[in-house]
């Protein structure tokens, strides 16, 4: 059927405009947002099942260094000598360790301890004068390498040391009366250790230790040379063990 001249314009059929559906955008944003609701709501839950369990310590391996200050008893050995005894009490000591970590299982360990005992000598023959007691101070610096283990919140530990001991000892007093002044002098020394941190938080702990030093006295030295070649010998002795029992606070970065 042609259409009616009413629905001419120009002579164009006129089009009736399309009908759109009904607007349903506020019931689906409804829907999205609802959605979005109830995964924020289980994510959080279902997050934890691979989250650490009670109780986690991050690993050590992420600390660079660690310091400790450390005070303890230190237990000193009597020297003989061809003349007489000297001895030396029973003292606290105290210090510093810098471990700085090279690897997982080692370190690089700085260390200075001081302890200052009382000391006497009591003589054997006329040609060597007994003295009264008199501080006799030590400082040793040392550096080392130990070997670490981290066992949950436990991290023990053994290493070796070598440095040099400063000893600084007061004014001794003679038994006839009067005192005799001596110079400051170094000595080699070595130290071997074994002990335990225990980390009560990622960066800060407790640090338990026993150690035993070993000052080295050098009795004489030479230098030969000859068709098999050259070299230098030292003869060296260690007068006493010392042994220090330690515990501090130690501090992880």
């Amino acid at each position: 059927m042609r259409p009616s001249g009413a629905g001419r314009v120009l002579g164009f059929v006129r089009m009736e405009p399309r009908r759109q559906p009904p607007y349903k955008a506020p019931m689906r944003s409804f829907s999205a947002l609802l959605g979005a609701s109830c995964l924020l709501l289980i994510a959080p839950a279902t997050l934890a099942q691979y989250g650490p369990p009670p109780g986690y310590v991050p690993p050590i391996g992420s600390q660079v260094f660690d310091i400790s200050a450390f005070a303890g008893y230190q237990l000193n050995g009597d020297v003989a000598t061809n003349g007489g005894n000297l001895n030396i009490g029973d003292a606290p000591a105290f210090g510093v360790a810098l471990d700085y970590r090279l690897h997982s299982l080692g370190s690089l360990e700085l260390m200075w301890e001081y302890t200052k005992p009382d000391a006497s000598f009591s003589s054997f023959t006329s040609l060597y004068p007994s003295t009264g007691r008199f501080g006799a101070g030590s400082h040793y610096f040392q550096i080392g390498g130990m070997t670490v283990q981290r066992i949950g919140r436990l991290e023990p530990f053994i290493g070796l040391t070598i440095g040099a001991l400063l000893l600084v000892p007061e004014a001794i007093p003679q038994a006839g009366g009067g005192s005799v002044n001596v110079s400051d002098s170094w000595r080699f020394a070595t130290t071997l250790m074994l002990g335990t941190k225990v980390w009560l938080t990622p960066n800060a702990g407790l640090r338990f230790e026993a150690r035993m030093l070993v000052p080295v006295v050098f009795n004489s030295g030479g230098y030969y040379y000859g068709a098999g070649g050259a070299g230098m010998a030292a003869t060296g002795g260690v007068p006493a063990l010392q042994f220090a029992f330690t515990g501090g606070l130690v501090f992880g970065k």
